[in-house]
């Protein structure tokens, strides 16, 4: 585990007198017998209470600090429980565990013992004359002593954090004192949003911590409903308070011992400090809906073209907080796939994407725009021009439809993209070819699941094509006798043609395609030709057919 540089200490961060230790627990002449079988590396940690235990499910009431100490009677019968029972001790921040042999063990399991080891768990044999409630007595003399100038301690940062929130410096602020207090970083994780980080993980290499980062999410630290250790990524132990919320989303205060052991002190405090927490995300949760709310209109009359001139673009980008700098390559990208959404669901979806930590782009804006979900996607550094440009836009649009599959969970997720613009007034250029892309896709069945503009080729040609006598008649000789026929007959002859050029004209995979006879799609084409004068043999016919189908189902545009 990496260790940052020790930090200053924070006033009242140290208790006045030392703390009371396994170490310290075995050179008291009571325990004399006792050995050490087991997590020498552990022997220095604090212990807050003692606690005996002779219930099977004791995991369940042990809290962090605590020296356990047992007979082992819940385990004669299968030792292997008491084996599996150490790492879960572990996790829940126990001192030691000390187990009486002879009444039940003549000697401790070596399995046991090398699981104690494996896990840096204290593990003592106590004699079998040893009296647990004199181990107690002599213990919380001890203990509480210590107590009453840790609660002194506890006070003080209390009351030092407070004042630090009531000056206004902020949720980072807050946690930057926290680590300074407690000489380990500290974070804030909320369901659904990005973390706040205190200096220490902000400031850190990101080779250093990511896989830090990337565990510091509410799926990861925030499973379960108790506050307690838990290891991250099998490496990082953390201690876990849960921040009482009202009417917001659940977050956790998470504590990741990088620096020093967490001490009891350190626990306290940050129990208590989670409610100060929560009244600072309240105040956070508000500015941001007023925030979002903003850029919510801003997005929305960007890509409408509404922000006529660059002046009104920076100072409404200012205000509403935008991170995209000026003259960042951008496009626009309509997100398609999904069944339709409510407004408020959309407005939600777009305020988790904006504030969610994204590994493929930095800077994502999302807004609703009617019924669609619009992104702007910035770009950082690529190729000016040419192909290598084209294929460094693509793999970052490639990587950003996983992610956001991932995030959404919605695996038929599809990305229309309009093109890269360079200047703010671009992008309503760019959104409109966004929904062009996806209109003339969902006409023609272009595949994939990213459909850019620049892809659409000859269908974005068909679909700039006005209204007009030429396009008239051009529909009439191929498209209209067909219609005619289908609403006469019922012969579905328009639907057996497209099925035909999407199956690249084979009959066989058209008749499982439509679930009809092959002589049915044969009777059917021959009908086709035969109204038409056409030939499907003949390439030049199929064309004329193929692009008045496509005509035909393409709303027209405008010349302009």
């Amino acid at each position: 585990m990496a260790m940052l540089p020790r930090n200053e200490t924070f006033p009242g961060s140290q208790s006045e007198e030392a703390a009371f230790t396994v170490k310290d627990l075995l050179a008291i002449p009571l325990l004399k017998k006792a050995r050490l079988l087991a997590g020498a590396k552990g022997i220095q940690r604090d212990i807050t209470r003692v606690n005996i235990m002779e219930a099977p499910d004791l995991n369940s009431w042990v809290r962090p600090g605590e020296f356990l100490m047992t007979t082992g009677y819940p385990f004669k019968d299968n030792p292997e429980l008491l084996r599996q029972l150490v790492p879960e001790l572990v996790k829940r921040g126990v001192s030691g565990l000390g187990i009486k042999t002879i009444s039940y063990f003549e000697k401790v399991p070596p399995e046991v013992v090398a699981e104690a080891e494996k896990q840096g768990l204290p593990l003592l044999e106590l004699s079998g004359d040893t009296l647990f409630s004199d181990v107690v007595s002599i213990v919380m003399e001890r203990v509480l002593a210590q107590e009453t100038s840790q609660l002194s301690d506890l006070q003080n940062r209390i009351q030092s954090m407070s004042r630090l929130l009531l000056d206004g410096s902020g949720l980072y602020a807050f946690l930057d004192a926290m680590e300074d207090m407690l000489d380990n970083p500290v974070s804030v994780v909320r369901e659904n949003d990005k973390p706040w980080l205190s200096k220490g993980l902000r400031s850190a290499e990101p080779t250093e911590v990511w896989p830090l980062l990337q565990s510091l999410t509410y799926r990861q630290v925030g499973k379960g409903s108790n506050n307690g250790f838990m290891l991250l990524q099998n490496v990082y132990r953390t201690y876990v308070s849960h921040i009482p919320t009202k009417r917001m989303k659940h977050a956790c205060l998470v504590l990741v011992e990088r620096n020093r052991d967490i001490q009891p002190i350190d626990v306290l405090s940050v129990e208590r400090l989670s409610s100060l927490a929560g009244l600072e995300l309240a105040n956070v949760e508000a500015v941001r809906e007023v925030e979002g709310k903003y850029l919510d209109q801003f997005l929305q009359d960007w890509l409408s073209g509404k922000i006529v001139s660059e002046a009104d673009w920076k100072l409404r980008a200012d205000v509403c907080g935008c991170s995209i700098p000026e003259g960042t390559p951008m496009c626009a990208i309509l997100v398609g796939g999904r069944s339709a959404e409510p407004p408020e669901k959309l407005r939600e979806i777009a305020r988790r994407l904006r504030s969610e930590r994204l590994r493929s782009v930095d800077g994502l804006l999302a807004a609703p725009i009617g019924d669609d979900l619009a992104l702007v996607l910035p770009f950082g550094q690529i190729p000016l021009a040419g192909t290598d440009r084209d294929e460094a836009v693509a793999q970052l649009i490639d990587r950003l439809l996983a992610e956001l599959r991932g995030l959404l969970g919605d695996r038929e997720l599809k990305l229309f993209a309009g093109r890269v613009i360079e200047r703010s007034d671009g992008l309503q250029g760019s959104w409109a070819q966004a929904k062009r892309a996806r209109q003339v896709a969902d006409v023609c069945g272009l595949p994939g699941e990213i459909v850019s503009y620049d892809r659409l080729g000859v269908y974005s040609l068909l679909y700039l094509i006005p209204s007009g006598e030429e396009r008239e008649q051009f529909l009439a000789r191929y498209s209209a006798p067909l219609q005619l026929a289908d609403r006469k007959g019922g012969g579905r002859l328009v639907e057996t043609l497209e099925m035909f050029f999407r199956c690249n004209g084979n009959i066989k995979l058209t008749s499982e395609r439509l679930y009809a006879h092959y002589n049915t799609i044969v009777y059917r084409l021959e009908k086709v030709q035969s109204i038409l004068g056409v030939s499907l043999d003949d390439p030049e016919d199929r064309l004329q057919l193929h692009l008045a189908l496509k005509l035909g189902q393409i709303t027209p545009g405008t010349s302009g």
